[in-house]
């Protein structure tokens, strides 16, 4: 075979294996990101099982400034008694992680609404639980 040619084919298969081994899951990423799945899903008791009881929700109220903690029980009661699931699309940006800690940053979008929830989340008992949920949210 061609000397340049093996070359060729040689470098595309080290190309080929670096990004599969660069961009494929671990098993704790995987776990991470079915915790935020629950969370997305909007379902009452998916959203529940991805946080820890203690977690909390911090933001700031854009139609006063003003600061709002709010327990999680609350939040997770009002999306229970939501019946009428809203259009929305809703995506991980960027997950970061390091040994039993990481971060998440989604965007949800309506028609009237942006968002962007910020998930700092801990790996409790061997689960990936959401510890604290703030998020920035824009009227369209």
């Amino acid at each position: 075979m061609n000397r340049s040619i093996t070359r060729m084919l040689f470098t595309a298969l080290f190309f080929c294996l670096l990004q599969t081994t660069g961009f494929a899951q671990t098993n704790e990423e995987t776990a991470a990101r079915a915790c935020l799945e629950n969370y997305m899903s909007g379902v009452g008791d998916r959203v529940e099982k991805a946080f820890h009881p203690s977690a909390t929700m911090k933001y700031i109220d854009i139609s006063n400034g003003e600061f709002k903690d709010v327990p999680i029980a609350d939040y997770i009661a009002r999306v229970k008694a939501n019946t009428t699931p809203q259009k929305r699309s809703i995506s991980i940006l960027a997950l970061n992680m390091e040994g039993t800690a990481a971060n998440a940053k989604i965007k949800i979008e309506t028609d009237t609404v942006i968002m962007y929830d910020y998930m700092n989340m801990l790996k409790i008992n061997g689960e990936w639980k959401i510890v604290s949920k703030i998020f920035s949210r824009t009227n369209k």
